[in-house]
């Protein structure tokens, strides 16, 4: 499968907190290599296509909502 980035907004990032809270339920999502998360929202690295109601469940239970996703294919180097 090809190596894709998936840019997150995210609705209910007021604070550092809810931004590791956000940081650790993307680690729970299958598929997801790499997630930076700031208050603006959060970048993913994964190794295909993410499941959005999976990716939505998680992040709901850290207390945030999905407001929409882009996804970009490309090639991530190989470490």
């Amino acid at each position: 499968m090809p190596r894709l980035r998936t840019y997150v907004q995210i609705e209910g990032l007021l604070s550092v907190h809810a931004v590791r809270a956000v940081w650790t339920a993307l680690a729970a999502v299958p598929g997801v290599l790499h997630a930076e998360v700031s208050m603006k929202g959060a970048v993913l690295d994964t190794e295909g296509p993410v499941d959005r109601m999976q990716l939505e469940a998680c992040l709901e239970q850290a207390g945030v909502r999905v407001l929409g996703l882009t996804v970009e294919r490309g090639s991530l180097p190989v470490l």
